[in-house]
C-alpha cells in the first residue's frame, strides 16, 4: 500500500494499517515530488491529500492497475475519475495527532464506498484495523460528512465556548478544560450505553426553566453572543427531554424560541 500525501491522515493511517500487518510502500509528499514512485509500487493507493487536491493528484499520476482510494469524507468518487478502480476510505476519527489517531481507529468506525472487489478488500483492512464498517450510498457522502460534524468539530467548538464562558468569570482555561473534558467523556459513555435522550442529563433534561432562565440571563450579562449561542442549542435539545410531560416541554420551547427570535432581529 502507497500513499499520496504525507500529512496526519497520512501518516495517522499508514501507522494503523502498518501495525495491523499491511506492507507500506511509501508516503509521498509534494516537497519529495515522489509520487509516481509511490504509485509504481504499490497496488492499492491511498490519496490523503486535501479535498480540493484530490481530483488533480489522481489526474497527475500515470496509473497501471492499481486500485485508487481517497479519504475524504464529503469528495464523491467522481473526483478519481482517472484511476482504473475508485473507492472511499473515511475513518470517524480526528487525525489532530497521527499517533493518537493510529491508536484511536480500533474501535472507531470507517465509512466505505467502492465496487467490488475493491469493497471486499477494503472491508478487510477495516476488520484488521478492529473497526467497523459503515458503507455510504452514492451521492450521500456530502450528507454523511455534515452529520459526522456534529459528533468531533462541532462538540469542540462548544467546548471552547465553555471554556471561553469559565474564563470570564475567572477559571483558568487549564483548570476548565480537562473539568469540561471529563464531563463530555461521561456524557458520551451515557450515550453509548443507551441513547442520546436517555444520556442527556441537565437543565433541560429536567425541565427547570427558572435556571434556564437564569442561564440566559448570566450569558447575556456577559455577551449577548454567548446568550445566543446558548438559546439556540437548548432550543435543539429540548425534544430530548422524554422526561418531562410535553406542558413543560412547550413552554422551554416557546421560552427559548422567543429568545433565539428576538435575539436574531
Amino acid at each position: 500500500m502507497g500513499f499520496i500525501g504525507a500529512g496526519r491522515v497520512g501518516k495517522g493511517l499508514s501507522l494503523a494499517l502498518s501495525r495491523a500487518g499491511y506492507p507500506i510502500s511509501g508516503l509521498a509528499s509534494r516537497s519529495r515530488g515522489d509520487a509516481q514512485r509511490v504509485a509504481d509500487a504499490s497496488d492499492v493507493v491511498f490519496l490523503t491529500v486535501p479535498d480540493d487536491a484530490i481530483a488533480a493528484a489522481c489526474a497527475g499520476i500515470r496509473w497501471k492497475n492499481q486500485s485508487v482510494v481517497h479519504c475524504s469524507g464529503a469528495a464523491e468518487l467522481f473526483v478519481l475519475e482517472k484511476a482504473p478502480r475508485a473507492g472511499g476510505f473515511h475513518p470517524l476519527v480526528m487525525f489532530a495527532d497521527p499517533e493518537v489517531a493510529a491508536r484511536n481507529i480500533a474501535g472507531s468506525a470507517i465509512a466505505l464506498e467502492a465496487s467490488e472487489p475493491l469493497l471486499s478488500q477494503l472491508k478487510q483492512m477495516v476488520k484488521a484495523l478492529g473497526a467497523r464498517v459503515l458503507v455510504i450510498p452514492p451521492g450521500a457522502r456530502a450528507a454523511y460528512h455534515a452529520g459526522a460534524h456534529y459528533a468531533a468539530p462541532f462538540a469542540c467548538g462548544l467546548l471552547a465556548e465553555g471554556v471561553e464562558i469559565w474564563r470570564r468569570i475567572g477559571i483558568a482555561p487549564e483548570d476548565a478544560l480537562p473539568a469540561l473534558v471529563s464531563l463530555l467523556r461521561g456524557a458520551s459513555e451515557a450515550v453509548a450505553h443507551s441513547d442520546p435522550a436517555r444520556a442527556m442529563a441537565g437543565s433541560v433534561a429536567r425541565g427547570d426553566l427558572e435556571t434556564i432562565k437564569r442561564h440566559v440571563a448570566a450569558l447575556e450579562a456577559l455577551d449577548a453572543e454567548l446568550a445566543r449561542s446558548y438559546c439556540a442549542m437548548a432550543l435543539k435539545t429540548v425534544p430530548l427531554a422524554v422526561g418531562v410531560s410535553e406542558a413543560r416541554r412547550e413552554e422551554l420551547r416557546v421560552f427559548l424560541a422567543g429568545l433565539t427570535a428576538a435575539q436574531r432581529a
